[in-house]
């Protein structure tokens, strides 16, 4: 920036020295260095070329960062919204596809396993900590498939590390938990954190698999009240991932949405989309039928939380 402000013309500089307003910029010194510059009638020094570099640096620095919260805003509140519409979403596909009261199947589990087997799984190596902090990884029983069943939920997506040959996704050579992240960092391929547990033929690495017994599945374990339970609660609240191949998003379903939505607030190859939060009851007293508890975002906050972000009164 020195060099270019060293090649033009005094009167160039003067014109665009007049034309900065640094009511943005901190610092009284700073601002009493600039006004003497500006109020200069001759040439400029290097030292006060310095001070105008200075102040243009300030304000850039200053704009960035005004761009930057108000970028982390506006995602909070699109955050807010996408979480409004999968609740919705969740309640009227229940309400208008047949048979009445089944809930979207196939979600994500947000485990992989060495052979995509439910009940050999662990838990997604690209999931953010912030989530994982808030989950207790456990096997569901046999009266929580059914109570699964009962809604319609009898399959998710796991991650199957051993896929091999025209199964794998186009340029990667692996699907193992351990390397997802070089995988979805290396741009050769086209596998993105969000579609990781799609098919090989959609760039990821997932298949579907029955509920069972033993399945390997994770349950919230970040609060009862947070999710709108009574503190006192006990219940196993099982937590999936809401994936493009949930039939949530199945345009040949009545109420489907149209678009699994993305959660920003994650590193770029951490998992993020959102997460589904279903009740089967207390260990002894699971449910007859699984219910539909809340949505989180992918740290796992609640959308009162993702709210106070927006309001900034909380971090993003």
């Amino acid at each position: 920036m020195l060099s270019k402000l060293m090649a033009k013309s005094t009167a160039e500089l003067k014109s665009l020295v007049k034309s900065i307003d640094v009511s943005a910029v901190k610092g009284r010194a700073l601002k009493r260095r600039f006004e003497k510059v500006r109020n200069k009638q001759g040439g400029f020094t290097l030292l006060e070329l310095l001070v105008v570099v200075a102040i243009l640096a300030a304000i850039a620095g200053t704009a960035a960062v005004l761009l930057r919260d108000t970028d982390k805003k506006a995602f909070a509140a699109a955050h807010v919204a996408m979480m409004d519409q999968l609740s919705k979403g969740i309640v009227h596909y229940a309400q208008l596809n047949t048979p009445v009261g089944n809930y979207p199947d196939n979600w994500d589990s947000l485990m992989a396993s060495p052979t995509g087997a439910a009940g050999d799984g662990v838990a997604l190596s690209i999931l953010s900590s912030d989530l994982t902090d808030q989950l207790t990884a456990t096997t569901l029983t046999a009266d929580e498939v059914t109570a699964f069943g009962e809604v319609g939920i009898t399959q998710m997506r796991i991650i199957k590390e051993d896929l091999a040959g025209a199964d794998l996704p186009a340029d990667v050579t692996s699907c193992a938990n351990a390397g997802l992240q070089a995988v979805v960092n290396d741009k050769g391929n086209a596998v993105v954190s969000q579609n990781i547990y799609r098919s090989g033929a959609a760039n990821g690495c997932g298949v579907s698999v029955a509920l069972a017994a033993d399945a390997d599945v994770f349950i919230w374990n970040g609060g009862a009240e947070r999710i709108g339970l009574p503190s006192a609660s006990t219940d196993r609240v099982v937590a999936f991932g809401a994936g493009p191949d949930a039939t949530l998003f199945d345009p040949t379903k009545y109420g489907a949405l149209t678009n699994s939505p993305i959660y920003r607030h994650v590193d770029p190859d951490q998992y993020n989309r959102f997460i589904v939060l279903f009740n089967v009851g207390a260990t002894g007293d699971t449910f007859e039928k699984a219910v539909f508890q809340a949505i989180i975002d992918g740290a796992g906050d609640t959308k009162d939380e993702e709210l106070g972000e927006f309001d900034n009164v909380r971090p993003t």
